[in-house]
């Protein structure tokens, strides 16, 4: 574990740089998501209608990620991740002003178009500063870390900000400090991150010079079918998490009859065990295996989503609903960041491209189907139907993606 903690101190530059400006986009999205369901629900929408726009929102997501990740390399990632940043702050200031249907619709889109520029950007160029694949899976882990720490803190100022969702005008103050952070954190990022010629290429030079010889016969070295494979999966993956992940606020203070205050506590406690278990996550990986790692993972998913679907008294329910937070974040850092590193850097962009779509795909229908389901107030069904979806995840990796995995891991 020792050994572990110095590893981390020993990043790259450009990992360290990005990292740390990390904690600022991770504030600006606790700050968004904690209000924008309650937003629009005090803006008059229904349940249904918000799943509606939440899984538009997530198809534009999906439409636009191989066109971006296509172009990732000629424009520059670096320059796409702070345009999405820009996008994403546009549409949470137009979601503060708007009051109708139509300008939610424009400002979901400015978002999306934004969250798909930083998906499917983010991870390759952190990648990039990396100097080893071991360093990868750590960086990977750890920008996850400061990610959820400070989505916690920017959750836990968000519900204690003035809002006049009574009156109808409801959370656009804290949805205008939302865009203001992303502007600031945007020009951060565009000034201080490492420009994508240095560093890594230096560091990793005969590597990228053995991918460079091989594309010509990429056929060959990436069959059609592992993609796709791997895009199913994270389909599937998506929609489990998408299930109690659009609406998680909106669970959360109706099925405890929660004030908001006591609602951003809760989840920023929650950031706290997802920091926690984004840290540990490289020395579960080192210390058991990528296998034994993501069996056990998944199980103790599956059966902490089963238990949060029965009657519990509240006490009970926080507790795991905590745990099912470090749970679900251990499981998505484990899976991401070993299929993103079963690919050579020149086949990044592409499979990146492929997941967002297939990652769009299943969480739209899960934003969608959550929708219908809180019409009728029922807020422990998403998590049993989490747990289903998550034990239909396991059976896929088990039979599909762990032959790949092993197989590419040891190349």
């Amino acid at each position: 574990m020792s050994g572990y903690m110095r590893n981390l101190l020993r990043l790259s530059v450009g990992v360290r740089r990005f990292l740390m400006t990390e904690a600022m986009y991770g504030i600006g999205i606790g700050m968004y998501s904690l209000v924008l369901n309650l937003h629009l629900l005090s803006k008059g929408m229904k349940e249904d209608e918000i799943g509606l726009l939440m899984s538009i929102g997530i198809l534009i997501m999906g439409a636009l990620a191989i066109p971006v990740s296509i172009s990732a390399n000629r424009i520059g990632r670096k320059k796409l991740l702070v345009s999405g940043i820009m996008f994403i702050a546009a549409g949470s200031a137009l979601y503060a002003i708007g009051n109708h249907s139509g300008i939610f619709y424009l400002a979901q889109t400015l978002v999306s178009i934004g969250l798909t520029l930083v998906e499917t950007t983010e991870v390759q160029l952190l990648f990039h500063y990396c100097a080893s694949r071991k360093e990868e899976a750590s960086a990977f882990s750890l920008m996850f870390a400061v990610f959820t720490a400070f989505t916690g803190a920017g959750t836990l100022a968000a519900g204690y900000l003035p809002n006049s969702a009574d009156s109808g005008d409801g959370y656009g103050l804290t949805l205008l400090l939302a865009a203001l952070v992303f502007v600031v954190h945007s020009m951060i990022r565009g000034l201080w991150l490492p420009s994508e010629g240095g560093g890594r290429e230096t560091v990793r030079t005969s590597e990228v010079l053995e991918v460079n010889r091989e594309v010509s016969s990429l056929r060959n070295k990436l069959p059609s079918g592992t993609l796709w494979l791997f895009s199913v999966f994270m389909a599937l993956l998506g929609g489990a998490i998408a299930i109690t992940g659009s609406f998680l606020n909106v669970i959360v203070k109706y099925r405890l009859n929660w004030m908001d205050d006591k609602v951003s506590v809760l989840l920023a406690v929650s950031g706290v065990v997802l920091f926690a278990a984004s840290l540990m996550t490289p020395y579960v990986l080192e210390r058991f295996g990528h296998h034994v790692a993501i069996v056990s993972v998944f199980l103790v998913n599956i059966l902490v989503f089963a238990s949060l679907s029965w009657a519990m008294p509240v006490w009970m329910f926080t507790i795991m609903f905590l745990v099912r937070g470090g749970g679900l974040t251990m499981l998505s850092n484990l899976l991401d960041s070993q299929l993103m590193s079963a690919f050579k850097e020149q086949e990044r962009n592409l499979y990146a491209g492929m997941r967002s779509v297939f990652r769009s795909l299943g969480s739209s229908g899960a934003a969608l189907l959550t929708g219908w389901i809180l019409i009728g107030q029922d807020y422990e069904l998403p998590f049993f139907l989490t747990s289903a979806v998550l034990l239909l995840c396991l059976f896929y990796y088990i039979w599909f993606i762990r032959p790949i995995l092993d197989k590419r891991l040891k190349e």
